[in-house]
């Protein structure tokens, strides 16, 4: 009996600290990028779904004083590619603050790889005061083309970023489309209120797909429909983007291989 009592109190206790522990790693599962100290003396960490690669990303910026998460404070950012001679922004989101992971959650859409054309980096403002973290970004893997900037006939430069699917398979699969106006190089404003056009094709394979839903606007520049895959390979997703009766772009694409 004394044998018993004393195993059911060690698998509460084991079970406790298990529920302990899962609550003191709200971030598991995704990667850390980097940590640094802040000019105010807190630390900050910054996570990210994945390895960073071109396109559409979401981050994940972890303030923490004397070991306890920081929240409802000023807490901004901007990606920045410095090439040397000049230098670029790139579209990303504003930071709001998701209790579930004790962190404040953005995105970013990298238009292109850190390498000899230069280096990117995210330059955090916390407080009023800024700290610049170097951030290494992939090229996106062989047959994919997951963002483009276009020049539309309004004479203006855009940019189409690919949300989902972000792991395709077979069948129906969520698109998500996110579209930018680029304004000036550091500067990129959500596209509201397009008509799209949309259809896949099978490059290699010569066919398309039927059952595809037209993404329409969400909100805060995205654009949500259906694609079916019917087999596995190159896909290439065309798109036409209309605003009102002015059409912006034709068959502009974007490349999936899975």
């Amino acid at each position: 009996m004394l044998y018993l009592l004393m195993m059911s109190i060690g698998m509460l206790f084991m079970g406790s600290c298990q529920k302990d522990e899962v609550l003191d790693l709200p971030m598991d599962g995704k990667i850390k990028l980097t940590e640094t100290s802040l000019p105010t003396g807190e630390q900050l960490s910054v996570f990210a779904d994945k390895a960073l690669q071109v396109g559409y990303q979401n981050l994940y910026f972890q303030v923490k004083k004397n070991g306890l998460a920081v929240k409802d404070q000023p807490l901004t950012f901007a990606p920045i590619m410095d090439m040397g001679s000049m230098a670029h922004g790139a579209p990303s989101g504003n930071l709001t603050y998701q209790s579930n992971l004790e962190a404040y959650q953005g995105f970013v859409v990298f238009t292109m790889p850190s390498g000899e054309s230069g280096t990117w980096s995210l330059k955090v403002t916390y407080q009023g005061k800024e700290v610049e973290i170097p951030v290494a970004v992939t090229a996106a893997a062989t047959g994919n083309t997951p963002v483009k900037t276009i020049s539309g006939n309004d004479g203006k430069k855009y940019v189409l970023a690919l949300v989902e699917p972000s792991k395709p398979k077979m069948g129906m699969n969520d698109l998500v489309l996110m579209v930018f106006l680029r304004e000036n190089m550091f500067s990129f404003s959500p596209v509201e209120g397009l008509a799209l056009g949309f259809h896949p094709e099978m490059t290699s394979m010569n066919h398309g797909s039927p059952n595809n839903v037209v993404p329409v606007s969400i909100g805060k520049g995205q654009y949500q429909g259906k694609v079916n895959f019917t087999m596995t390979g190159d896909w290439r997703l065309f798109f036409d983007l209309k605003l009102g009766k002015n059409e912006i772009a034709k068959d502009i694409y974007l490349d999936l291989l899975f």
